[in-house]
């Protein structure tokens, strides 16, 4: 997985709503009608085992999710061709500063070093709900259902490879319930889902500015 990590925001049905009453007010007065993107860049990037930076003066919050893996190159896919496309999935943490707005894009709150952890790949298909499963210092703080998302992996392949040609390799996080998991330097951070091996990362304080 050295492809482009692409994610997107209000995908969960908790996050959608939160917002809904923001979306109501000028100047967009409408929540929006087509998928929020955002990407995780190659800095983001580690694996499992790997140490997830803690900046400094920070809240810092982790974001269990799926990441879906592209198995071979895909533009303007439809939805119902849209598994072929599909080599797997693995599990993520999309971490995070806390989100104040979805009106401008959040680099810094995204694209820190180290805020992507991504874990081994399954070759499964995802036809059935997954619980996705958080926990801190061997504590359980944080559970959710793939059920709850508004569009499902083949509904954003589809999506997504409208506009962008989707490279083998490349990966789409599905999305975050609106409440996250605040993590601070010295926690282990453990993220399980039934059928895929456990994603592990320890915080630690990132140092200088």
């Amino acid at each position: 997985m050295k492809g482009t990590v692409f994610a997107v925001a209000l995908n969960h049905q908790s996050q959608l709503s939160h917002w809904l009453e923001a979306f109501q007010q000028a100047p967009y007065k409408t929540p929006p009608k087509t998928p929020v993107w955002f990407i995780k860049p190659r800095n983001t990037r580690i694996n499992s085992g790997e140490q997830i930076l803690h900046p400094i003066g920070e809240e810092v919050q982790s974001g269990a999710t799926l990441a879906l893996v592209i198995g071979k190159n895909a533009r303007k896919v439809s939805k119902e061709d849209a598994h072929q496309f599909i080599a797997g999935f693995a599990l993520a943490n999309e971490v995070s500063l806390p989100e104040d707005t979805f009106y401008r894009p959040a680099i810094k709150a995204k694209c820190r070093d180290t805020f992507c952890p991504i874990g081994e790949m399954v070759a499964t298909s995802l036809n059935t709900p997954v619980d996705i499963i958080t926990l801190v210092n061997g504590k359980e703080v944080d559970r959710w259902s793939t059920k709850d998302l508004i569009r499902d992996a083949s509904e954003l392949v589809a999506a997504l490879s409208d506009f962008a040609t989707l490279k083998q390799g490349d990966v789409i996080l599905l999305g975050t319930p609106q409440q996250r998991v605040t993590i601070k330097p010295g926690d282990d951070v453990v993220i399980q889902a039934e059928g895929f091996p456990s994603l592990k990362n320890t915080v630690v304080a990132a140092g200088g500015k």
